[in-house]
């Protein structure tokens, strides 16, 4: 399975479209957003997606997304919103995702460690971060979609059966 793991997109409609349109044409089955999706008006683009891809998107609230109502009421009728707006945890094809925007370090580095997940994703420092750990967990920040702050907008496809994933640079 191709998991698609995207994260503070800031409301940037050209490579929000750049992104979904790569996702649909790699043929990703799921899609996890990490925070940051800002304003509510951004599933104009995410409703771009394929269907299946709608039927297999979750997402978790960031420090910038300020309308939590109308992100639920607008975007959660393709997204599924986390109930408790920061945290996912999600099975995907038999591996354990764990999923925050800004979790602490130390906190990245404990989920890791405890093998309770096969794969750790985290967004909000825009910096990418692709690392495989000796316990075989995958630790996972795909960088800023939007690009505002490095100038380069990323995101991450993740194999399931590998636990390798794969940085897109759009």
């Amino acid at each position: 399975m191709l998991i698609g793991v995207i994260s503070d997109t800031h409301d940037n409609k050209k490579n929000i479209l750049k992104a979904v349109n790569i996702i649909n044409r790699k043929k990703v089955e799921a899609l996890i957003h990490c925070g940051d999706f800002c304003s509510p008006f951004v599933k104009i683009w995410f409703d771009e997606l394929n269907s299946i891809i709608k039927e297999n998107f979750y997402g978790v609230f960031g420090n910038n997304d300020g309308d939590h109502v109308f992100l639920r009421q607008n975007l959660g009728k393709i997204c599924k919103l986390v109930e408790n707006g920061y945290e996912l945890i999600k099975e995907f094809d038999g591996k354990l995702v764990y999923a925050s925007h800004m979790p602490k370090k130390d906190t990245i580095e404990a989920l890791v460690d405890s093998g309770k997940f096969d794969i750790v994703l985290s967004g909000h420092t825009h910096s990418v971060v692709n690392e495989k750990h000796e316990n075989g967990v995958l630790n996972l920040n795909p960088g800023e979609c939007c690009g505002y702050l490095t100038g380069n907008g990323t995101f991450a496809i993740i194999n399931s059966q590998t636990l390798e994933a794969e940085i897109i640079n759009l």
